[in-house]
């Protein structure tokens, strides 16, 4: 079974490589049908020592379009014949079939942007004990970028993942399977994401706490440098950042 504690312990660099394989991410570094775009990113994470990759094969960027499962499992497939078996991999997908067909390659974690809201989900990462990395979600929004209206958003966003967190171990996931995810930007205006940041020390302390900042627009209201990012957050007791990889 994955376990984040010893994971975290065996990483000498807490950062999440983060690899688009499309072509519309918001980013605009999508690596999909592009072998030297995605060995550049491979090279970069290595000098960097990034030991492990977050693949997604469909854009969760605020109106985006959703993709069927033949076509995110054709992307998946790009990069599985073109894969490096020097990383750990993570899928960021809500889709069951293509999350079982990365696991079933060798992927070690389950990074579910909709909050393991599916069953299905759930059954998989009971089954094949893996890691999940559960992001904050409404249980009042309706569908993903829905902005919801908060009073104090630390206080409620702790209180929405205590929940997800409750719910999936009541139903047989073990507690050193799960890290969560503050999500930034899914949800929330510009100003509760760049509050949440800002309380991140506050955040549950029970779970690791991986975070994804990188290139989202709340960010232009804190005022600081990338490495004063990642500085606040590792001091705030954050485990793991998920960052884009650029040159």
């Amino acid at each position: 079974m994955f376990n984040w504690d010893n994971y975290l312990d065996s990483l000498e660099t807490k950062k999440i490589g983060i690899i688009n394989v499309t072509n519309d991410s918001f980013s605009g570094d999508g690596i999909y049908v592009s072998q030297e775009k995605l060995q550049s990113k491979f090279e970069i994470a290595k000098k960097r020592n990034i030991k492990l990759l977050d693949v997604g094969c469909m854009s969760t960027k605020p109106e985006f379009q959703t993709i069927d499962t033949n076509e995110e499992s054709k992307r998946l497939d790009f990069f599985l014949q073109n894969i490096s078996e020097y990383y750990d991999y993570s899928i960021d997908s809500f889709n069951p079939l293509v999350i079982r067909k990365a696991i079933d390659n060798g992927f070690l974690i389950i990074n579910d942007v909709t909050g393991f809201k599916e069953d299905r989900l759930i059954k998989i990462a009971k089954e094949e004990g893996c890691g999940m990395i559960v992001m904050h979600k409404n249980p009042n929004s309706n569908y993903l970028h829905e902005k919801m209206n908060y009073k104090n958003i630390v206080e409620e966003v702790n209180s929405h993942l205590q929940m997800q967190v409750d719910n999936l171990v009541d139903k047989g996931i073990n507690e050193k399977q799960i890290a969560i995810d503050p999500g930034f930007g899914f949800g929330k205006t510009m100003e509760d994401s760049a509050e949440l940041f800002l309380g991140l020390e506050n955040l549950i302390d029970t779970y690791p706490v991986i975070v994804g900042y990188s290139k989202k627009k709340f960010t232009e209201l804190l005022k600081m440098t990338n490495n004063e990012m990642e500085e606040f957050c590792l001091k705030s007791g954050v485990s793991m950042l998920r960052l884009h990889i650029d040159n």
